[in-house]
């Protein structure tokens, strides 16, 4: 949506005031990012003994500004004009993923099965399998699935996970695989983009590529591009090294202007497919849980553009969050269950 000169104002004087107090509360005390959760109950038990620490006074921390944004945001839903999504292609068997594996980061868990669990709370049929090595065994385990993407690169790994391999030797190696597990379908790097300042160097891009190709030329090349860095970046040389993009929302109030990123997405990357990527935990302002009306606007916003044939599916991240953030959580299955 096209924001006016007032609202534009509004949310930016409100995501400066929490960026303020975020930055207080770090100089006062160590808080790893994405390792917060929300406040729990006094008889709270953890059933997973290989689930990570989490921060949950986070949330209480960044207090009142926290709530000061969301108030922007939700009046700026408000005035949006209602969309009718009677018509939307719905999430489900063939678009729906979610994202997640065995990482000792972010709180999440070292359960080899923890992607499982999060896709089947979400009831979805495809999982995007990270952090954890591409082995037999971890194949084997997801193979319920209808199709699968793995994690090829070495960027947020668990340590270990890509017991010595290059990023190029990983791709080859799950290319191999692929012919024993029909329903791996391609390769996901993550933050693949991130560490380039200006302009994005192809070299490595194209060792992956061709690795993965190698044994199974139809496996596809997924990569994780921030909407951040569209403005910043010149990602022509990668261009012929990347099937599909898997673009994500660093800030929430960047999704308020779905429209322009998803066009801005399509310059930079002409003629690709663009998969969702949708965080439960928001990364950028809060670093706390999303926001459900935003959740419930960038789904809606997704079902339009996969009706326009932009989008090709939804990426949810992921199996961590259900327990970290279970309001966003249940907005999201709720959603799904109910469009």
């Amino acid at each position: 949506m096209k924001l006016t000169a007032e609202q534009r104002m509004k949310l930016d004087l409100a995501i400066e005031r929490l960026h303020e107090k975020c930055r207080n509360v770090r100089m006062q005390r160590t808080v790893d990012l994405g390792a917060t959760a929300a406040p729990r109950s006094a008889d709270y038990v953890e059933d997973d003994p290989l689930c990570g620490k989490v921060d949950t006074q986070w949330a209480k921390d960044i207090e009142p500004e926290n709530s000061a944004l969301d108030a922007v945001i939700r009046e700026i839903l408000a005035d949006a004009p209602p969309m009718d999504t009677s018509s939307f292609v719905k999430l489900g068997d063939d678009n729906l993923w979610v994202w997640g594996g065995p990482t000792p980061y972010w709180g999440g868990s070292m359960a080899d099965d923890t992607l499982v669990k999060g896709a089947d709370y979400f009831n979805a049929k495809n999982v995007v399998y990270v952090y954890g090595p591409t082995s037999e065994k971890m194949l084997a385990l997801h193979g319920k699935f209808k199709r699968m993407l793995c994690q090829v690169n070495s960027k947020c790994r668990t340590p270990g996970a890509q017991g010595g391999m290059s990023d190029e030797e990983n791709a080859g190696t799950l290319s191999r695989f692929s012919l024993q597990f029909p329903n791996i379908v391609g390769a996901m790097c993550d933050d693949v983009t991130t560490y380039f300042l200006k302009i994005v160097l192809p070299e490595t891009f194209e060792a992956r590529y061709r690795a993965l190709k190698k044994h199974n030329a139809n496996l596809k090349m997924y990569g994780v591009v921030y909407v951040h860095e569209l403005d910043i970046k010149d990602f022509s040389l990668i261009q012929p090294y990347m099937d599909v993009v898997n673009l994500w929302f660093w800030n929430k109030d960047e999704i308020l202007e779905y429209d322009e990123k998803i066009e801005l997405c399509r310059k930079k990357f002409p003629g690709k497919p663009i998969i969702q990527g949708i965080f439960l935990h928001e990364y950028g302002r809060s670093d706390a849980g999303n926001l459900p009306e935003i959740l419930v606007y960038q789904l809606d916003k997704t079902r339009e553009y996969m009706t326009k044939g932009v989008v090709e599916g939804v990426i949810l991240l992921g199996d961590r969050e259900i327990k970290k953030w279970p309001v966003s959580a249940e907005t999201v299955r709720n959603y799904l269950n109910n469009q």
